[in-house]
């Protein structure tokens, strides 16, 4: 009965996310990144108690489970927030893509131990995550940028010194963010979730909601909930097994990807790989288009690799980049509400697909990758007309980029002459105080 409750609760877990998730930008905003962290940590660690505790007790496992997705829908506003206020610009791609390691590596390890396991023992393994959080809290500082916003200024000093060391310009990033906040509520002020459909900020929303979409539609969904019974349905003798090697490439393409996204660019990360994705789902379909009752044994390890492929694409590009891009194109008046925007882009295209792919999949079998493998191809034109670059530029110079209209292609080279550009150059000083000279790569002139 319990294993039956947790497969069915887990297939609702967005909405119950989504739930919770509407407190996060209230907490962010007026409580702190920090203690928000903190409600998050908690919320997680007397939901898995409430689950572990829970040996017979059918509604206390429910309860349980509730408490724990509330969590999780608090952390997928919280988390990337923190991350990118505090992280350093020529790094802030690498911060980020930790969030993505963690979640791919968590899936794999619980389905590890789903595959080794009993029940109670699984549950116990969950409570070391928020375990680990809440004892490291007293070691995180609030993010200087909500301090600046708050006009918390020697605060902001403190905490900056604590993320980039005593010897940093302090007191010269933050008369730059303060300069750089009473300009955008000089010129664009920006309080309610309604500002962000006007103007500019739309565009931003767009950006944020519309990764979010497409990452639901392109199948890890599909792959992350379903991916055991279609192999039964391709015929392969040993899913469960499968699945765990399937599940062990997320956390290796994550670790990957933080070099990548700073290095080389969002934009070809996520154009490239969203190619690659869609072969790989459209070459499953086709390889099994006619029936899984003939496919021989080659056939069905083609079928496996390309879904193991398909998820080390997954976390080379689009896993860790909704994350990264949701967390760096919002203003800064709105940042809170713009990642409640993108987690309800996800949710409303996530639980669909997680109520209708079983009826479509009894329908058409495997020929459902076809559909999936589509909305990849609508990523690459989602990606070419509309993500701009964003690798190596302050928070407050993307500001400029998308006040000022730049087109999505001239991100990389644009000039910014405004304060963000200051406290870029600022943060880019090498260790003997000397301003290291931004260089432009031009990764996607091919593009």
């Amino acid at each position: 009965m319990l294993g039956s409750l947790r497969e069915t609760v887990g297939r609702h877990r967005n909405r119950l996310c989504w739930h919770y998730s509407l407190a996060a930008p209230w907490l962010c905003a007026n409580q702190g990144r920090k203690p928000t962290l903190l409600v998050m940590s908690a919320l997680l660690t007397i939901g898995t108690i409430l689950e572990a505790s829970a040996v017979t007790s059918f509604w206390q496992l429910v309860v349980g489970r509730i408490v724990v997705y509330s969590g999780i829908g608090v952390a997928s506003n919280v988390v990337p927030m923190y991350q990118s206020e505090c992280a350093p610009t020529k790094v802030r791609g690498a911060f980020l893509t930790a969030y993505s390691i963690w979640n791919t590596f968590g899936s794999f390890l619980a389905t590890l131990v789903v595959f080794l396991c009993q029940n109670i023992q699984i549950i116990l393994c969950q409570l070391l995550v928020p375990v680990g959080i809440v004892l490291r809290y007293l070691f995180l500082p609030e993010t200087p940028r909500y301090l600046v916003y708050r006009g918390r200024l020697q605060e902001a000093e403190a905490s900056m010194k604590v993320l980039f060391g005593p010897e940093y310009n302090t007191s010269e990033e933050i008369q730059l963010l303060q300069l750089q906040l009473e300009e955008q509520l000089e010129f664009h002020k920006a309080t309610s979730i309604w500002d962000c459909f006007r103007s500019v900020n739309l565009r931003r929303t767009v950006i944020a909601m519309g990764t979010q979409i497409l990452q639901q539609a392109q199948g890890i969904s599909f792959i992350s909930n379903f991916i055991v019974t279609f192999m039964k349905q391709l015929g392969f003798p040993d899913p469960l097994k499968s699945n765990v090697i399937v599940q062990a490439c997320g956390p290796v393409a994550n670790l990957i990807s933080m070099y990548t996204f700073d290095k080389l660019g969002r934009r070809i990360n996520m154009l490239v790989d969203a190619l690659l994705m869609a072969a790989m789902m459209m070459g499953v379909g086709g390889a099994s288009a006619y029936g899984t009752d003939s496919l021989n044994a080659i056939t069905q390890n083609g079928c496996v690799a390309m879904l193991i492929l398909w998820y080390v694409f997954y976390g080379l590009s689009w896993g860790p980049g909704v994350w990264i891009l949701s967390g760096e194109v919002g203003t800064g008046q709105l940042r809170e509400r713009t990642l409640l925007l993108a987690s309800l882009g996800s949710f409303v295209t996530s639980v669909p697909i997680n109520f209708v792919n079983p009826y479509v999949q009894a329908a058409i079998g495997s020929r459902v990758t076809f559909i999936y493998g589509s909305f990849s191809v609508a990523e690459m034109a989602f990606v070419y007309f509309l993500l701009p670059e964003t690798k190596g530029r302050s928070l407050e110079e993307l500001d400029e980029m998308f006040q000022n209209r730049v087109p999505t292609r001239e991100f990389s080279t644009y000039v910014c002459t405004g304060l963000g550009a200051q406290i870029t150059q600022l943060e880019n000083k090498d260790d003997h105080g000397e301003m290291k000279v931004k260089q432009v790569e031009h990764v996607e002139t091919a593009f």
